[in-house]
């Protein structure tokens, strides 16, 4: 789909084995849109990935074994494998399981706010001169170093124990300490806060209701705006039966798959009774 914009190159990572239909899903509908899409990955092969959308190794952008992070586990790598894409590229980093809804023009910022007042990164562009970008990187260099701003008790807690990958630690404790709350904390200490959109832009359905996407009883988008350009699956939040099966006829995410030609493939269909 041609657009009048200039648009930035997105790009994500995957760190494991076969995509699932709803990441492929997502990446297909920034393609659908005219975006370059860059897929980056973890290990020695690229994954099977929709058309138009391009692989590339982790390693061309950043080594997290010789970073001290060998031991990351996906989550964690995501969090900071997006800091190094932003030092040095001007690609915007997206969550895979962000859903286009309309093209993104350049900016030099890209983060959003979610309902509850977090600022997310699953959509994230800082420029490269950015002073919460060189305070995060600076940081988080360190496999020892412990963020400030988890709650008094639980620094003293990571801070007992004998060194030996603190911060792995506090994702352990708190996951999105590395994220949401290191972009939240950051960006409002810089004062880059001012560049956060509104929740509407990206996170227009709370993480707790993205049920309601996938159900063929909401035939109404009512929580779609004029500026959304895109919304979050929370496919961590998601219940495991919408991951295994079709969405619901008249669901929002079967119309939109219509939509832009995707392939449920094999896919069962979800049943009327019990599965």
């Amino acid at each position: 789909m041609a657009s009048e914009h200039t648009l930035p190159t997105v790009a994500s990572l995957w760190a494991g084995d076969a995509l699932t239909w709803l990441h492929e899903l997502c990446l297909a509908s920034y393609v659908h849109f005219g975006h370059e899409v860059v897929l980056f990955y973890v290990g020695p092969s690229a994954p099977s990935v929709p058309a138009g959308v391009v692989t590339r190794p982790s390693l061309d952008i950043w080594d997290h074994e010789a970073d001290g992070h060998g031991d990351a586990p996906a989550a964690m790598l995501s969090d900071l494998f997006r800091l190094h894409l932003m030092k040095q590229t001007d690609m915007v980093w997206i969550d895979t399981d962000m859903l286009c809804l309309q093209p993104m023009p350049e900016s030099d910022y890209y983060a959003g706010y979610e309902q509850a007042g977090a600022i997310n990164s699953a959509v994230l562009r800082l420029p490269q001169d950015s002073e919460t970008l060189e305070l995060l990187l600076g940081w988080f260099a360190d496999p020892e170093w412990v963020p400030h701003w988890l709650a008094g008790h639980l620094r003293r807690r990571i801070e007992s124990e004998p060194e030996g990958k603190r911060l792995l630690k506090s994702f352990e404790l708190i996951r999105p300490v590395l994220g949401p709350r290191a972009l939240t904390h950051t960006m409002k200490r810089t004062g880059e806060a001012a560049h956060a959109q509104k929740a509407s832009v990206f996170y227009p359905v709370r993480g707790v209701m993205s049920d309601v996407l996938f159900s063929g009883y909401v035939p109404k988008d009512h929580w779609k705006q004029d500026d959304t350009l895109a919304v979050h699956l929370y496919s961590s939040l998601l219940r495991r039966y919408h991951k295994l099966h079709r969405p619901e006829q008249n669901s929002f995410i079967a119309r939109f798959a219509q939509e832009i030609g995707f392939d449920f493939g094999e896919l069962k269909h979800q049943s009327q009774g019990t599965d």
